[in-house]
């Protein structure tokens, strides 16, 4: 007699989440599970407090017990305030909206800082992690790069560095924070395409904030709605096809919104006045 395999254990599980910014609730009672290959998008106006959220997933800001009293998120099962900071950096990597270079570093040194995690204290990088690093930049065509000083790079440029680091990084958790920003519609799709196929080889799950419309419609499996200017805290989950549509963006953005289609290309914007 055949069985079913098990389900995968998801990469993150969420229940019961409130979050708040002192006295605002930002989001009340999330719940959700991203398995391993999905793509959750989180979608909002300005303030929502979209990277707020993202923050509270990744560990680096606390959460509320809610109402329920049994507010949690769980990283492969293991309850976050029970993984200690290397675990973390292992588990999970974390883009921020902005890079900033305090100190001058080349390119390659960048993207090999994403093998940090995995190495014990005072040891240096082998053959792997450098294989990793130059396969990180390869990826994302910045080889002719590799010898430049980040501080010289162009934002889209120094974006794109910072995507590649988190490929080197190899996580089981990407949390991205406006991965396109700086990038032009070309580069916006490759480098989209490239980490979210790095992600599903790897059975790696991806979380990210996204402004364009027409990105989220091309790459998210579920979408979390954030910021219903009708109800404090209010926040909806579930497909993409059934969250992002010209009705429920028109509500989350207090803004009647349109549809538009082309090429196999699904995108919304707001209709003209």
């Amino acid at each position: 007699m055949n069985t079913a395999a098990p389900a995968p254990s998801p990469v993150l599980q969420v229940r019961e989440l409130t979050v708040k910014c002192g006295a605002r609730v930002l989001c009340e009672a999330l719940s959700f599970k991203a398995q391993p290959g999905d793509c959750w998008v989180i979608v909002g106006p300005n303030g929502a407090g979209k990277s707020t959220l993202l923050l509270t997933l990744a560990g680096l800001l606390p959460f509320e017990n809610g109402k329920s009293g049994h507010s949690s998120i769980e990283w492969h099962g293991a309850p976050l305030s029970s993984l200690n900071t290397h675990q973390r950096a292992c588990y999970r990597a974390f883009l921020a909206p902005q890079q900033s270079d305090v100190f001058s570093t080349t390119v390659f040194d960048a993207v090999l800082a994403g093998r940090h995690p995995h190495l014990a204290a005072w040891q240096w990088e082998g053959a792997a992690d450098v294989a990793s690093a130059e396969a990180a930049l390869a990826n994302l065509k910045l080889e002719s790069l590799a010898a430049r000083d980040v501080r010289t790079l162009s934002t889209g440029e120094r974006q794109r560095v910072a995507l590649a680091a988190l490929l080197a990084q190899e996580p089981s958790l990407y949390l991205l924070d406006e991965p396109a920003s700086h990038l032009d519609p070309a580069q916006q799709t490759e480098a989209l395409d490239t980490v979210l196929a790095h992600a599903r080889k790897h059975n790696a799950a991806v979380v990210m904030v996204l402004h364009e419309l027409h990105l989220a419609t091309r790459y998210a499996d579920h979408v979390i709605l954030l910021g219903d200017e009708c109800a404090q805290g209010k926040v909806q989950t579930g497909s993409a096809a059934e969250m992002l549509t010209a009705e429920r963006l028109s509500a989350l953005f207090s803004a009647p919104m349109v549809a538009l289609e082309g090429g196999g290309i699904k995108s919304f914007v707001p209709e003209r006045s």
